[in-house]
């Protein structure tokens, strides 16, 4: 049976994952998905093929931590909950829409994300690309990006994103279709063809 991903920011499921405690879970790669507020329900299905592809993952959404931080509007402990969440995951996927240029978080976000998981001596240059990655949603797939956008390894829609998730897993892109834990881009009714464009 596949093993599903966890998401860290979800309590239960990060202590389900210290109780799993394998060569294979700690071993497994953890995407940080960083996004803007109001694409929140892109990011959730993001997150879904992500746990489906056997990945863990960490959403803001379910971090009971940072959800009370923003409910009383404490930027100190928001800015702890989410480097907290940069540090325990091996990835960065800033997910961006049309809404993303009017963030404050994403911004600080990748710069943390970047002086965390990038600028580290001991990592190869191929390892150092897709540490930090950017996933154009469906409304800008096409378009150009501001140069702090820039920064890191660009996936356009669903078809690279397959490739990156075959990269960050080492495994073959093909393996993971046939094993079920992804879908092939060209597949009717794709999971990601909502939010996704699904010929990059």
């Amino acid at each position: 049976m596949l093993t599903k991903g966890f998401n860290k920011a979800k309590l239960i499921e990060h202590l389900s994952w210290i109780l799993e405690d394998t060569d294979e879970t700690r071993n497994r790669p953890c995407v940080f998905l960083s996004h803007k507020k109001e694409d929140k329900d892109a990011c959730k299905i993001i997150a879904m093929y992500l746990k489906n592809a056997g990945i863990d993952y960490y959403l803001d959404v379910e971090d009971n931590e940072l959800q009370r931080a923003s409910f009383i509007n404490d930027p100190i402990k928001i800015t702890e909950s989410i480097k907290k969440g940069i540090r325990a995951s091996t990835h960065m996927l800033v997910v961006v829409s049309e809404k993303t240029y009017k963030s404050h978080w994403v911004p600080f976000e990748i710069g943390y994300g970047h002086a965390s998981m990038v600028d580290q001596d001991d990592l190869r240059e191929d390892e150092k690309t897709v540490k930090l990655s950017v996933l154009t949603l469906k409304d800008i797939s096409q378009k150009s990006l501001p140069d702090y956008l820039q920064v890191g390894y660009l996936i356009r829609g669903t078809k690279s994103l397959n490739t990156y998730l075959s990269k960050i897993t080492n495994i073959l892109e093909k393996s993971l279709v046939n094993e079920r834990r992804i879908f092939s881009n060209n597949n009717m009714k794709h999971p990601l063809d909502e939010v996704l464009n699904w010929q990059l």
